[in-house]
């Protein structure tokens, strides 16, 4: 995934954003969309995916996204990712419960690849996680 930095205009120091994040940060949160310009279209958030790799500095060509959707929710509030986000980017992690992007330490907590919530979700709840890992090592 590509990241790049911007300047604060109150300190002057750098920090590091990846694409995920700032579509985050641009983006409608309750209704899961990015709106462009003069209505051209909407997207949804959770339809995220990275597209090809390598190519802007070696970021992307060391990194590799997980999408996650549970299989049941019903009755559960703590969920187990399958990897544990990657550090590369900041820990970037996009929950995703009924179309609404959630917010860590707000909407639920997050202890490596545990995600709990502070109710029990049901049967009709839908949830997505989207999050970076690093490359898997293959042994073979």
């Amino acid at each position: 995934m590509a990241s790049f930095s911007l300047r604060s205009q109150r300190t002057g120091q750098y920090k590091s954003f990846t694409l995920l994040e700032v579509l985050k940060l641009l983006g409608d949160r309750v209704n899961d969309e990015i709106l462009l310009e003069d209505g051209e279209d909407v997207y949804n958030l959770s339809s995220f995916q990275e597209i090809g790799s390598g190519g802007n500095g070696g970021t992307a060509a060391s990194e590799y996204w997980s999408v996650e959707t549970p299989a049941s929710t019903s009755g559960l509030d703590t969920f187990y990712l399958q990897y544990q986000p990657s550090a590369i980017n900041g820990h970037v992690l996009l929950v995703i419960l009924n179309g609404m992007v959630q917010t860590v330490y707000q909407d639920f907590s997050q202890n490596g690849k545990e995600i709990k919530f502070p109710f029990r979700l049901t049967g009709q709840d839908s949830l997505k996680f989207i999050y970076p890992i690093e490359r898997p090592v293959n042994f073979s």
